[in-house]
């Protein structure tokens, strides 16, 4: 960590200061998530409304 004080309060870089995690496609995997449930449901409304 390249945590610095200046005057009063710490400074840190930017990608340290983040909470998450970038990459490893997560949008990809979210969007076809939600993809796959919409085809859920609508093979599922098909099958009860015939």
């Amino acid at each position: 960590m390249t945590a610095r004080k200046v005057g009063e309060h710490v400074e840190i870089p930017q990608d340290e200061a983040r909470a998450g995690e970038t990459g490893h496609h997560v949008r990809y995997i979210l969007a076809a998530g939600i993809v796959l449930v919409v085809l859920g449901f609508g093979a599922m409304a098909m099958g009860w409304f015939g």
